[in-house]
């Protein structure tokens, strides 16, 4: 039996479908993945500034560990 134009239009639109369904899962694994990563730096970042906002107060230092900021004291 011969295709017509309506089974190669229903094909085309399927097909259509099928690459809008693969981009839109993929565009959500790569949202998923930017959230994880901003949360991470978010997180860095914090540490990063609390550690340049320490002083390293004398009651904090304990085992040569900052207990306020958790760097390593020489």
């Amino acid at each position: 039996m011969a295709k017509t134009n309506a089974d190669y239009q229903r094909e085309h639109r399927q097909r259509q479908a099928r690459r809008l369904a693969a981009l839109e899962a993929r565009c959500a694994t790569l949202e998923a993945e930017r959230d994880q990563l901003r949360d991470d730096l978010e997180a860095a970042e914090c540490e990063r500034l609390a550690a340049m906002a320490c002083k390293h107060p004398a009651a904090a230092v304990d085992g040569g560990t900052c207990q306020a900021c958790g760097t390593e004291i020489w």
